[in-house]
């Protein structure tokens, strides 16, 4: 696979980007793709607190909680894949696959369990809000406002797998 230099063509073969004709470079030294084990927490609802007659906003522990082992995770291994790049510079493109525990009500012994899609809460949106805070915190890149494209799909395990975050991010 290539990607062009000057528009966002990716294709394959050819070293020419067939759209405009602009060389193209490799992609795969331009992909990264990590995986969070444990069930995906979203994004919780800033809370306020006065003290001293001062208000004070913080996070949710439970989204905070999520949030600090997610970055643990996907810092070590940011920093074994590109230990010499640092953070992304530039435009990044997310997509993100979270897999959340099946419910007893979906758990059968004789039937196959494939993934189901899943539409309880936290809805998708607050799980990638949740997944863009932790790369930030992490040094994967240095502000989520670079993310020019994010998809997200939110499903039940399969019989056989465990929950987690599966996440690829390109650039």
């Amino acid at each position: 696979m290539r990607a062009c230099i000057e528009c966002p063509m990716v294709w394959r073969g050819e070293i020419k980007c067939p759209a405009c004709g602009y060389p193209g470079e490799p992609i795969e030294g331009r992909e990264w793709i990590a995986e969070v084990p444990g069930p995906p927490i979203g994004k919780g609802r800033p809370r306020a607190s006065t003290r001293g007659g001062h208000v004070r906003l913080y996070t949710p522990s439970r989204t905070a909680a999520w949030e600090g082992r997610a970055s643990v995770v996907l810092r070590d291994d940011w920093e074994a894949r590109a230990a010499k790049q640092g953070p992304l510079e530039g435009d990044v493109e997310i997509h993100v696959l979270a897999l959340f525990p099946r419910p007893k009500r979906m758990i059968w012994k004789r039937k196959p369990m494939p993934r189901e899609r899943y539409l309880g809460k936290p809805d998708a949106s607050n799980v990638l809000k949740a997944v863009e805070d932790a790369l930030e915190k992490a040094g994967v890149y240095r502000d989520d406002k670079q993310i020019w494209k994010a998809t997200i799909v939110c499903l039940y395990c399969a019989g056989d797998e465990s929950p987690l975050v599966r996440l690829r991010l390109r650039w």
